[in-house]
């Protein structure tokens, strides 16, 4: 059966129906980790689904696609209920007699807390499964605050006065309040059971699985340890749907036992998420698959009826909702200025369907346009005859392709892409491998380093990879420098030509202004002259752009693109473009010098 979204409490969240009684609640990672684990998440769902149990995974509180931030108050408290709310809803919705709440990471927090207040409260859930938990508020702070420093400690930015006590965990923010709750949560120190039956797992080297077990043992539940590797792999990078195998011994586990039939299918209920500016739904696109995206418009119709829809693209392979949720904030801000806005998964990346014959998490894949132009037929079937396509890194590919003899592409918006070209694609664990986001130089000194030297004397097939890698590198660059593929040249002149206005934004001294040097000159001087082309250069930014202060002038710079559309769209439809101009924002290029 078809998952089906599902809106309470303000959270956004995916049933997975099936017919027994045995229900299953999932609370993920948080943050960074439950961008790298959403797609394995959905997997794994959609197996407890196909193995008879119904399943409800979920955003919390001001994360995701749920409603609200994180910076406002009483975070601790709305995820911990959250989870209470999830398990009410499955029970409500499918009439399960049995329920199983599992925890991932500091979901396992959240989860163990929510289920000893369900207990409290004469509701408590038969199964509790732990896995990878974090075992205090103390000890999630820590690594929050560690992930933090490591992340930004390179950009030395300083943040406006009002969010300068916050932590910004890679876009991420907590408040000193969150933190303080965050930091006195302990549910597993209290001396009453979470739940009668409860499964810990964690790497096989792990000591904390049979210390739980034996503590909760003791005091008569049904504890049992378990040794899984690669869960933590699972929250370091996006993964794809093939890597839920890593919790296949969890899913046994929960689904062990006879499982008694007659859960009832999901009502027919709206999925909308009403807020103070924006009406949020999900919506399905396309087919051959069937894609999934999330429709955001203003509460407060335009009135002169002249605003592009603005069509937001995946950033590499984390999904519609954005690295450090950059897009689904964009896109509230940006309905609250009267713009509609679609947020998409393309195929094979967070909530859509694999796309048949490729694997999962495929950038730079030309197949993405098709893609694309179904989320254009879909927003132009609703009434929007003009959008801005906007992509961040391997995003930005598609988003500039996407103008290319399209006339509803008004204009585009591109952060840090890191090629112009699409082709069969590249899997995100082969493009970290890649040279090309280094200039070779910085590659080798990188390989002649004692311990990178040792490793490839012991494995000689990493000394023949690299070596193709580098030769790959240098045949490409002779390319294009010969003038043999000039093929980011020729776009950006075609979309000149055509009339599309362009933004290209880079963070000063991101990894990936080396390919854009490559292709169009150093600081993008083919690009001069090139009607409605522009260039920024946004200092004291990372790559994703989730440095807030960062992020506050690239709204600015957005908020400028589209009112020059607009502008132009209401003096003359024809106008081809403007000129590159010199924007002299705080923290970009001086006011006066070329930026375009």
């Amino acid at each position: 059966m078809k998952p089906t979204p599902v809106v309470f409490d303000g959270c956004f969240g995916w049933l997975h129906p099936a017919q027994g009684l045995r229900g299953v609640v999932l609370c993920g990672p948080y943050g960074y980790e439950e961008l790298c684990a959403h797609r394995a998440w959905k997997s794994f769902a959609e197996g407890l689904a196909a193995a008879g149990l119904p399943t409800l995974r979920f955003d919390y509180p001001g994360s995701g696609d749920s409603a609200g931030d994180d910076s406002e108050p009483d975070r601790v408290r709305a995820w911990v209920d959250s989870v209470k709310a999830a398990v009410r809803r499955l029970r409500e919705d499918t009439g399960v007699t049995e329920l199983t709440l599992v925890g991932y990471r500091m979901g396992s927090l959240l989860a163990t807390a929510a289920a000893q207040e369900l207990a409290d409260e004469g509701q408590g859930v038969d199964t509790l499964a732990l896995v990878s938990p974090i075992t205090s508020g103390r000890k999630a702070l820590r690594e929050l605050q560690t992930l933090a420093a490591i992340v930004l400690r390179p950009v030395c930015n300083p943040e406006p006065p009002e969010r300068a006590s916050w932590l910004n965990v890679i876009g991420m923010p907590v408040t000193p309040e969150t933190a303080l709750a965050l930091g006195a949560l302990n549910p597993f120190d209290r001396p009453a059971l979470p739940a009668p039956r409860i499964l810990i797992a964690d790497r096989p080297e792990g000591k904390t699985p049979v210390k739980l077990a034996t503590r909760w043992r003791a005091m008569g539940a049904v504890a049992e340890p378990m040794g899984v590797s690669g869960v933590m792999e699972l929250v370091q990078q996006p993964q794809g749907a093939q890597a839920a195998a890593v919790l296949e011994p969890v899913l046994r586990w929960i689904a062990a036992g006879p499982v008694a039939s007659g859960a009832t299918p999901p009502p027919d209920r709206p999925a909308g998420l009403m807020m103070p500016t924006a009406v949020e739904r999900p919506v399905f696109f396309g087919s051959a698959p069937e894609l999934f995206g999330v429709y955001c418009t203003p509460v407060l119709a335009d009135p002169a009826g002249n605003r592009p829809a603005i069509l937001f693209l995946n950033s590499g392979a984390t999904h519609h909702v954005g690295s450090g949720r950059a897009t689904v904030v964009q896109a509230r801000r940006l309905a609250a200025r009267g713009y509609a806005s679609l947020r998409i998964d393309a195929a094979g990346i967070g909530d859509s369907p694999d796309r048949p014959g490729f694997p999962d998490n495929l950038l730079y894949n030309k197949e993405v346009i098709t893609d694309v132009r179904a989320a254009l037929n879909w927003l132009e079937e609703q009434g929007h005859e003009r959008v801005v396509v906007i992509g961040l890194c391997a995003g930005g590919t598609p988003a500039l392709h996407a103008g290319l003899g399209d006339d509803r592409v008004v204009g585009q918006i591109v952060l840090n892409p890191g090629r112009f070209e699409l082709g069969g694609g590249i899997a995100v664990m082969d493009l970290m491998r890649t040279v090309a986001f280094r200039s070779t130089r910085e590659y080798l000194l990188e390989a002649l380093k004692p311990a990178r030297l040792r490793a490839s004397i012991r494995k000689p097939a990493r000394t023949i990879g690299l070596a193709k890698r580098l030769a790959g590198r240098f045949i490409r660059k002779t390319l294009i420098r010969t003038g043999m593929t000039r093929h980011a040249l020729r776009m950006f002149r075609r979309l000149s030509a055509e009339g599309r206005r362009v933004l290209v934004v880079y963070s000063s001294g991101d990894m990936t202004l080396a390919e854009f040097y490559l292709h169009l000159g150093e600081g993008g001087r083919a690009l001069d002259g090139l009607p409605g082309i522009e260039v920024v250069y946004l200092d004291r930014s990372d790559h994703s752009l989730t440095v807030w202060e960062a992020r506050d002038r690239l709204d600015r710079l957005i908020d400028r693109h589209l009112t020059c559309l607009e502008s132009a769209a209401q003096s003359d439809p024809t106008v081809s473009g403007l000129t590159s101009w010199s924007l002299g924002l705080p923290g970009g290029l001086p006011s006066g010098e070329r930026v375009g």
